[in-house]
């Protein structure tokens, strides 16, 4: 089976969208299926990127983006598409956004007959976190988005969703092909395995991070994910628990919360890790030296940093939005507070702090959560999907 995945954003990106098409691609090529990714490159000329033998990845012509840092905006004619299309010869067209490459591909697609399928990893609030200067105009930019999304994905097959929150949603904005929730799924074992006392405290060493019990936010540190809240929220926890804050993650917002930190006077309190390798050791142990993770962000369509987070044990305190209370089950794994609200964030954070037992109760019952999400039962239901159309 062939298997050609269309992406705007694809490591070295940072994001939920490069790490599920990247898994996806593994996946295929684990269990004998071939995988070709399109995304965008970084020059003016399409070529293949050789860093990845298993699987074949185009990068393909593009231009600096430049409302978004790191990023490009693909820059290619359809002619190009068609060819690569027709090199290929996919038995599935898979889309992980409604981009440029998407569109090229949703055409090419229908034009040869192949099934084209989109997941839907778009939150509106993450497109719409970015123009809040333009307060008054917000309903009718949601309202466009929307109509956008709906005539791009009645030209798909299929849409799939990593969540049953974003179905809904999705099938609420009356679309007329069929939408289906499938996990983006986790590699959970690596977060089950057990940190000895003395690699966690080499790691606190290493990291100059303190003996107190670490609150943590792992993921990009941009506007739309609301970590300005996390950080209001720090003075008024360390009022009644004696805790430290670690944010790790690199983005456009990173200086912005460095001196809000500053202006707020918590500069010691916080340990700002950066961006952390996802395959290296420290990435998991971290999480192991953590004792609650903490997420702000309103914009998840599922988030992987909290599964992960889950996965290695911990109780959360998240935003009560988007598809976030799909994993935090109240007073079980963690507590949900009012988006934007630094009051009840802190309040929930002094409250599992303040119980040990709670810690460990909650992250027992996250990690029994967290199982659903196991990678290979993901894909099984992915891969059954690709067989479907193909049988059809």
């Amino acid at each position: 089976m062939k298997i050609l995945l269309g992406s705007e954003s694809f490591p070295p990106n940072v994001s939920g969208v490069a790490t599920a098409t990247k898994n996806l691609a593994v996946n295929l090529t684990k269990n004998g299926h071939q995988a070709f990714v399109l995304t965008p490159g970084n020059t003016f000329k399409t070529k293949i990127d050789r860093k990845f033998p298993d699987y074949t990845v185009y990068r393909l012509k593009s231009i600096v983006n430049p409302f978004r840092r790191g990023y490009r905006i693909t820059f290619v004619s359809i002619k190009e598409i068609e060819k690569l299309v027709d090199e290929i010869k996919p038995d599935v067209i898979h889309l992980q956004d409604p981009a440029v490459i998407g569109r090229l591909l949703c055409f090419v697609g229908r034009k040869r007959g192949i099934p084209v399928v989109i997941t839907n990893h778009f939150s509106l609030e993450y497109a719409l976190s970015y123009v809040r200067f333009l307060s008054p105009f917000i309903p009718v930019l949601r309202r466009g988005l929307i109509d956008y999304l709906v005539n791009f994905y009645n030209k798909c097959d299929q849409i799939v969703t990593p969540t049953e929150t974003f179905r809904k949603q999705i099938e609420s904005w009356g679309v007329k092909v069929p939408v289906k929730a499938i996990s983006n799924g986790i590699e959970i074992e690596k977060f089950l395995e057990k940190f000895s006392t003395k690699k966690i405290d080499a790691l606190r060493e290493k990291l100059h991070l303190p003996e107190n019990p670490l609150v943590l936010y792992l993921g990009r540190v941009d506007k739309d994910k609301s970590i300005d809240v996390l950080v209001k929220a720090i003075p008024l926890v360390l009022k009644k628990i004696n805790a430290h804050f670690a944010i790790a993650g690199s983005g456009g917002e990173l200086e912005d919360i460095k001196n809000l930190a500053r202006e707020l006077n918590i500069e010691n309190d916080i340990t700002f890790v950066g961006f952390l390798d996802h395959n290296s050791d420290d990435f998991v142990c971290l999480y192991k030296s953590a004792s609650i993770f903490a997420i702000p962000s309103t914009i998840e369509t599922q988030s992987l940093v909290t599964l992960e987070a889950m996965s290695s044990g911990l109780p959360i305190v998240a935003a009560d939005a988007g598809a976030l209370p799909e994993l935090v089950k109240e007073k079980r794994n963690g507590f949900l507070f009012k988006p934007g609200d630094e009051k009840e964030l802190a309040k929930h954070i002094i409250g599992i702090l303040s119980k040990k037992n709670m810690v460990k109760q909650m992250g027992s019952e996250s990690v029994k959560i967290a199982m659903n999400h196991q990678m290979d039962k993901a894909f099984a239901e992915m891969l059954n999907l690709y067989q479907n159309f193909i049988q059809k």
